[in-house]
């Protein structure tokens, strides 16, 4: 029995490791908030309903999710929670849902409905249920420009429908042969309480190996990752909090 038990963990494994096609990813983030002494922590899981193909580097699977899907994530971070999204796909029409904390799942909530046109435009409203404020649509675009096989911007906008809070993100991603990769990621995010520019740059040196540098709220972030194979990996990041505070947040992601 014992024997059996070995041989089916192991063609599991070798399964896992042999298939560049993901369709399950699991995280866990450790953040360490210096000057406060405080600590955070967050485990999710990612489960697709079909392959995803990675693009290019190990922790890039496209800009578009176009494909069933179902996201668990446990936080402790000021208040305990456990929160719950996904799409379902009908064909081209899917519906997204979201539901912030499980526990409470009547006051915090949305729903909603898109459109996938031509797998590269996506276009969705949803309607956010709030306890203690008035309900919100959103609506959201976005769009996957693919400039070459090695090559592609991706584009995010939405808004609620008063139009007082609105984001805007970019992503570019390139890449040069021999296994080195650029990624940028851009953000402009404005509502009544904040105007907020955020970058972050990241250069992959190989498959192996990549480091990042970027701003948010216009403070200083730094990253790390290493990619142990295209299953597992690990990051870091030192990042700015304000003038006087700093974090520091550490990870590892499982994918198969």
């Amino acid at each position: 029995m014992k024997i059996l038990i070995i041989l089916t963990l192991t063609l599991y494994s070798s399964l896992c490791f042999a298939n560049t096609e993901k369709t399950w990813f699991n995280q866990a983030v450790y953040t360490k908030y210096e000057d406060a002494d405080e600590h955070s922590w967050q485990i999710s899981s990612h489960y697709y309903f079909a392959p995803q193909a990675y693009f290019g580097v190990w922790d890039d699977f496209g800009y578009l999710d176009t494909d069933s899907n179902v996201l668990l994530t446990y936080t402790n971070d000021s208040d305990v929670y456990t929160g719950a999204e996904g799409e379902v796909f009908i064909g081209n029409w899917f519906i997204p849902l979201a539901i912030v904390d499980l526990g409470n799942a009547d006051e915090d909530y949305s729903a909603g409905v898109g459109y996938l046109f031509f797998d590269s435009i996506k276009a969705t409203v949803q309607q956010q249920r709030l306890k203690n404020a008035e309900d919100i649509t959103w609506f959201q675009g976005q769009l996957n420009i693919d400039l070459n096989p090695n090559a592609y911007i991706g584009l995010t906008a939405n808004t609620d429908d008063s139009l007082d809070d609105w984001r805007f993100e970019v992503r570019y991603f390139r890449g040069f042969g021999e296994q080195r990769y650029f990624t940028l990621d851009l953000s402009h995010h404005n509502n009544s309480t904040k105007n907020q520019n955020d970058f972050v740059a990241n250069y992959y040196f190989n498959q192996h190996f990549a480091l990042g540098l970027g701003s948010q709220a216009s403070h200083l972030l730094i990253e790390g990752k290493y990619f142990v194979n295209h299953s597992f990996f690990v990051k870091a990041r030192y990042q700015e909090q304000s003038d006087d505070e700093q974090s520091l947040e550490m990870s590892m992601q499982a994918q198969f």
